[in-house]
Formats: structure tokens, C-alpha cells, sequence
């Protein structure tokens, strides 16, 4: 399976420093699919709920595993910024808690 590199930054520290399948969430415009290979881009993210895709096999997040395909995790954001390039994903945001 692909990943990206994904990091979620607040202003306490890293939140998060993982590969991962996937990541959805809100940008100013709308919902928002990033996956391995997307265009690079740059966009400002609402504040609301935020999912992270990872493999079947990640266990690092076992308490939010679902019984499906992928293990989400599911989490909250406050707004910020997010920064798509190559198979990096840069998640710099107000708040996370999952």
C-alpha cells in the first residue's frame, strides 16, 4: 500500500508524526481527500473533525480502530493550515485531540 509522510503540528508541539493511506478533512472551500500522489497544494482548514487512514496493521492507535477495510482514526482539529507536497502532508493547526 502507498503512504505519505503525515505530521500534525500545534503550537504544544507534534501531535502526530506517522505514515498513512489517507486523510480527510475540512479546507476553506470544502471537503478535502488527500492519498499518496496528490498535486501539492496549500490551503487554510476549518476547524471540525479530521480522519486519518492507516493501514489494517497499524496498531499504534488501537482504541479507535474500526472494523473495516482501514484503521481510522478519528480525531478533532481547530483551523489552520495544511501543505500538500509530493508524499508529504504538513497539518499545522490550532488544536488536535483525538
Amino acid at each position: 500500500m502507498d503512504t505519505l509522510r503525515l505530521k500534525v503540528l500545534t503550537p504544544e508541539g507534534t501531535a502526530v508524526e506517522k505514515e498513512a493511506a489517507g486523510l480527510y478533512l475540512r479546507g476553506a472551500d470544502g471537503d478535502l481527500a488527500v492519498f499518496p500522489g496528490h498535486i501539492p497544494f496549500v490551503t487554510p482548514v476549518k476547524a471540525g473533525s479530521c480522519t486519518i487512514v492507516t493501514g489494517k496493521d497499524d496498531a499504534s492507535f488501537s482504541k479507535n480502530i474500526k472494523d473495516d477495510a482501514f484503521n481510522d482514526i478519528e480525531c478533532s482539529i481547530g483551523e489552520g493550515i495544511l501543505r500538500v507536497s509530493s508524499n508529504e502532508v504538513l497539518l499545522m493547526v490550532k488544536s488536535y485531540k483525538q
